[in-house]
């Protein structure tokens, strides 16, 4: 799913804090968070939620940045819950390291943005399965027996 899908879904109540220009990016999975360094559980591709637990002052914005950029992950979502305002350290290291940043409304569960994900991440996964499952069974039934390799190479180049 694209981060765009995300901020168009109302119930999630996400504000885009920055990163316009990154909402095409492709979101894999999520991960709610509040370690000061949780690169060693992510792979890329995931939204990153948090309470802002790990941030003790303005210094520690930067270096989980850039540990959640180098770890690949798609885009950062905030919660309020806590501190009220997304601190503006934390805009600001997302701005210098083009991370997409959403704030999370209090009001909104991180279980919700989750599942939201998870369901959407899946039903793609299941229509690139089913392609596949396709696929296999054109070329079975076009292959060397029915057509000839030609079929089998046209079928492989579409």
């Amino acid at each position: 799913m694209r981060l765009r899908a995300l901020l168009d879904t109302d119930a999630l109540g996400l504000k885009l804090l920055g990163g316009e220009d990154e909402l095409d990016r492709g979101v894999r999975g999520v991960m709610t968070t509040d370690l000061r360094d949780p690169s060693r559980y992510l792979s890329g591709g995931e939204l990153v939620l948090t309470g802002l637990a790990w941030r003790r002052d303005a210094a520690d914005s930067e270096p989980f940045v850039r540990l959640l950029v180098q770890a690949g992950v798609a885009a950062l979502a905030a919660g309020e819950a806590e501190l009220g305002d997304v601190p503006d350290d934390l805009v600001e290291a997302c701005a210098r390291h083009r991370l997409p940043l959403f704030a999370v409304h209090e009001s909104v569960a991180f279980a919700t943005i989750t599942e939201h994900v998870v369901r959407q991440v899946s039903g793609e996964r299941a229509g690139d399965l089913a392609a596949v499952v396709d696929r296999h069974r054109r070329m079975m039934t076009s292959g060397p027996a029915g057509g000839g390799p030609d079929v089998v190479l046209d079928l492989l180049g579409s």
